[in-house]
């Protein structure tokens, strides 16, 4: 999965002119919705995403979908956050860990999948050697109550450079 650069580090496999690097992993969106269900009508959607594209893209598009793959550097750890989304996490690569703020881990392989459901949670590739390789779909949802406390999104201390999702 990895590859060695004539320096002799390792590097993520290349996705495309779009990856940006952030921290250490790499993240990419591969396709994206503004709305659900998609307009597929004289090309909507395809506008739709090249908008995104252009503007401050935050993590989930509210009324849509984002499709995003993330490679995560051996031994990185992002940090704890939450998104105001229904998320499918996919393993394709390697070996991660999906950590709750409850202190509960999922260790995660190639194949693995999870759906987090506007939970407090990080990652953690596992390895000290391997990147990871994951494709996530993350859907807009309507604001999470736990009680009578609305739950937003929080970015944390490591993400909070990202705009923001949600007005």
């Amino acid at each position: 999965m990895a590859s060695s650069s004539s320096s002799g580090q390792l590097s993520a496999p290349s996705l495309s002119q779009q990856r940006v690097l952030v921290t250490s992993h790499n993240a990419e969106v591969i396709y994206s919705t503004s709305q659900f269900p998609a307009d597929l009508n004289n090309d909507a959607d395809i506008a739709s995403h090249k908008a995104l594209l252009g503007g401050n893209t935050g993590l989930v598009s509210p009324n849509g979908t984002i499709l995003r793959c993330v490679d995560f550097a051996p031994a990185y750890r992002c940090g704890m956050h939450r998104t105001q989304s229904l998320d499918y996490g996919i393993v394709m690569n390697g070996n991660i860990d999906m950590v709750l703020d409850s202190g509960e881990v999922h260790h995660m392989k190639a194949g693995d999948v999870a759906v987090q459901r506007a939970t407090n949670h990080q990652w953690l590739n596992t390895s000290s050697t391997e990147w990871a390789r994951m494709m996530f779909v993350l859907q807009g949802c309507a604001p999470l109550k736990v009680g009578e406390e609305a739950l937003s999104e929080d970015l944390g201390e490591d993400l909070n450079f990202l705009p923001a999702s949600h007005e």
